[in-house]
């Protein structure tokens, strides 16, 4: 896993945080579960004077109109180092590819299937309009 450069961070960017520690006797990373965060904003941590970012990050396991591929939202402060850069547009694309999803419509069509579930991380990059933009450049600067 990359770090995110903190200097080119912007507003609106995708970017992927740790979000649960499933492993403590794993080294780094590897113990750790991730989600996909949109920035927020960035600064100074007031108490450790290290770089931080602000971010809207996905939470699993939301129960809504959409079953179990929906999720929930909150806002945390991580220190810069602990955001990273993410593949996840990329990977969304290639599994709505395989299934021939094409349009928001359909994707919303196809989450509401009974046998289709682990999909809120999709629904998260649909809904912050990093999938399946109507205009170019709609959500420039998607990736870190």
């Amino acid at each position: 896993m990359k770090a995110a450069n903190f200097k080119s961070l912007k507003p609106g960017e995708l970017v992927e945080v740790p979000r649960t520690q499933f492993s403590q006797q794993r080294r780094g990373w590897n113990g750790w579960l991730f989600s996909e965060a949109v920035v927020i904003s960035k600064g100074i941590g007031s108490k450790s004077k290290k770089p931080v970012v602000k971010v809207l990050m996905r939470t699993p396991g939301k129960r809504g109109e959409y079953g179990v591929n929906d999720y929930g939202e909150c806002e945390k402060i991580f220190f810069a180092e602990h955001v990273f850069q993410t593949n996840a547009v990329r990977n969304a694309e290639r599994f709505m590819k395989a299934d021939g999803v094409e349009t928001k419509e359909a994707f919303y069509q196809f989450i509401k299937e009974e046998d289709v579930t682990g999909c809120d991380w999709i629904k998260f990059l649909v809904d912050k309009g990093f999938l399946f933009r109507e205009e170019p450049g709609a959500a420039e600067g998607q990736q870190v």
